[in-house]
């Protein structure tokens, strides 16, 4: 099979226990969101996948995501491979987020819509943005919800959470309570007011704020806003480690006997926060990059799980971490060779993690 350009992952496995019948650790893949770039760890996936000869969603036992890592983790548990996961994006993006291949200053402007109402509209969105509260134009939303929730219906179907094939939790957030949501397996098939469609739940886990209205449903009683993931847990590694303590209870295995690979979307180099230079504004965006780092999740991951047992696989390029919501050729083709860099640099990681995913 021809290889994709992939990111890079690393799991690993270490047993606490000498006796080679005991269970093995409990593989936990975790994924973080960032709109397009999902692009990066979706073609690893089908790299992990091509050299294992075995669907992705077999090699893990547990997988979290977030935003686009969430749609990406939803999509292997009802059972599509990583391979069409990767294909996901060029197939889908346009759909998704509108427009077509044009001059970036075209888009820049009009915005992504694909007739000239629609870019006109996408402009107002724009242009209004700041303001927010117009209901004609999706809040402060850039792009109506119509192409996302028609993909996430195609692919997705109705079924339902708790028939997912895997166990998976996905992060969410209601506006409206200003709450942190996981929607999880475990959780659909003992309480049925958790069991909501599949397609919902990556939609709710997606929303980010000012590129998607929130999803607004009534579930458990009350009114939700769900909105992207993203705004608490970027880098759901600390949900990961936590999720997977009930697995490795059942296993009879401490919570340390954890095989966790984390997958990045790609980042630009890290600067300075809060140093008190910055103006009000600038602080103020301070704070956004803040709530949406991936930072806190790998430190979290580091401390709870041993350093053998955890990788996190990151692309670090100021080329990469550019906009969420481009689907072009071109962006998509940066991804991609930034892909290929990754595995070609992590060869040796990917032989061994492949080995100890294998069942």
């Amino acid at each position: 099979m021809d290889s994709p350009l992939a990111p890079q992952i690393l799991a690993i496995e270490v047993p606490l226990r000498s006796d080679p019948s005991v269970s093995r650790p409990v593989r936990v893949l975790s994924i973080d969101g960032g709109g397009v770039r999902g692009y990066l760890p979706a073609l690893l996936l089908a790299e992990i996948e091509r050299r294992a000869a075995t669907p992705a969603s077999r090699l893990f036992d547990l997988v979290v995501g977030t935003s686009t890592g969430g749609i990406i983790s939803i999509g292997l548990a009802a059972g599509l491979s990583a391979r069409s996961l990767a294909d996901f994006y060029p197939t889908h993006g346009r759909r998704i987020f509108g427009g077509a291949e044009e001059p970036v200053w075209k888009t820049r402007l009009l915005g992504t819509g694909g007739t000239f109402s629609e870019r006109m509209g996408a402009a107002a969105r724009r242009l209004g943005g700041p303001f927010g509260g117009n209901p004609d134009y999706g809040g402060n939303a850039r792009h109506r919800p119509d192409g996302l929730e028609g993909v996430l219906r195609d692919v997705l179907g109705d079924t339902m959470l708790s028939q997912a094939a895997m166990d998976i939790a996905i992060t969410s957030f209601d506006g409206l309570s200003a709450t942190p949501v996981v929607f999880s397996r475990r959780d659909a098939r003992t309480d049925a007011s958790w069991d909501l469609p599949l397609r919902d739940i990556a939609r709710a886990t997606s929303a980010a704020p000012t590129y998607f209205p929130p999803l607004k449903i009534d579930w458990v009683g009350r009114t939700c806003h769900f909105i992207d993931g993203g705004v608490w847990a970027n880098n759901p590694s600390g949900i990961a480690v936590s999720e997977s303590l009930i697995l490795t209870a059942e296993r009879g295995l401490t919570g340390r006997s954890v095989f966790l690979v984390s997958l990045g979307t790609g980042t630009a180099s890290a600067g300075a926060a809060f140093d008190g230079t910055s103006s009000w504004i600038g602080s103020a965006g301070d704070l956004v990059k803040t709530a949406t780092s991936v930072a806190a999740g790998e430190l979290l991951a580091r401390r709870a799980v041993p350093e053998q047992n955890y990788r996190r696989l990151q692309v670090v390029d100021n080329r990469v971490a550019g906009a969420m919501d481009d689907p072009s050729s071109q962006r998509l083709g940066v991804l991609k060779a930034a892909a290929g860099d990754l595995i070609r640099a992590k060869n040796a990681d990917l032989v061994e993690i492949v080995a100890r995913l294998v069942p």
